[in-house]
């Protein structure tokens, strides 16, 4: 691999130097050279390096390649697979999370409902398949022997390990208007770095606009910055809803690294965001 098939753009801001891709995903794509003083990354550099290059296929092959290169990474393998599935961020955020169990391929039913009762929600380790509700919210043992005969068939699902959750109902903003997908629900993404929140939005960034009243805010800063706090980890993006109970709960976490921005305002995001990097502690 050279790392010139996997971007289109090297520079540093300051103190870190980011390797950029256009993805053509408008909630991740981020014009840096437009709104920030850069330099072109012609030779081996210092600086800790941020990929921006959306979803990463092999992050150890990435690394290695940057540090034959003689650079570091500022988010090594083992932390990126901390925060970018679901099998090592479950153990340190499960008193906040819905029941999870992970298997290497889904089992028979019998198996599964001596752990659960239906509905459950299922996914990959990694992700959704663009979060397809037949693929997610299993009502009944049918659904769910359709899905194992789909499972080994399916682009984005086959190679990864399976999460079957707890389903637990969230507070839904629009049923309707999606109907192949999960219900849009009352979710948000929080972005942080060394244990500081960014910026956050709204997770749903089609149907109705939605937002964060102040007067829930504190309550979801509290959830994230435990989060935040129990992951240690320097750039993860914590995705949070409130359940049909009213209930704050977390859903997911990824790499910062590989998150669109969604609802949060970009610039925001990105300002606070390389300033903070300026003071890296690591």
């Amino acid at each position: 691999m050279d790392i010139r098939t996997i971007s289109d753009d090297f520079f540093t801001i300051g103190n870190v130097a980011i390797l950029n891709r256009k993805t053509g995903n408008d909630v991740y794509d981020f014009d840096f050279r437009n709104n920030y003083e850069c330099k072109s990354v012609v030779s081996e550099i210092g600086s800790p390096v941020v990929l921006h290059i959306g979803a990463v296929e092999n992050y150890a092959e990435v690394e290695r390649i940057l540090e034959s290169l003689g650079m570091k990474l500022l988010i090594r393998e083992a932390e990126h697979l901390l925060c970018s599935t679901i099998e090592k961020w479950y153990p340190a955020l499960k008193e906040k999370t819905p029941f999870t169990i992970i298997y290497d391929e889904l089992p028979p039913v019998e198996d599964l409902l001596k752990d659960f009762s239906f509905p459950v929600f299922i996914k990959g380790n990694r992700q959704t398949n663009r979060h397809k509700k037949s693929q997610c919210i299993i009502e009944d043992a049918d659904q769910y022997d359709a899905l194992r005969n789909e499972w080994g068939r399916d682009r984005i699902l086959s190679w990864q390990k399976v999460a079957v959750r707890e389903y637990i109902p969230l507070q839904v903003i629009d049923k309707d208007s999606f109907p192949d997908m999960v219900p849009i629900s009352y979710e948000f993404r929080f972005f942080y770095f060394e244990g500081k929140c960014m910026a956050y939005g709204p997770y749903w960034y089609m149907g109705g606009n939605y937002s964060l009243p102040d007067n829930e805010l504190q309550d979801v800063l509290k959830l994230t910055d435990w989060a935040a706090q129990r992951l240690g980890a320097i750039f993860p993006a914590i995705d949070v809803a409130k359940t049909a109970s009213g209930e704050w709960i977390i859903i997911e976490v990824n790499d910062a690294q590989e998150s669109g921005f969604v609802g949060a305002n970009p610039l925001v995001l990105w300002n606070s965001t390389i300033n903070a990097m300026q003071e890296i502690r690591r």
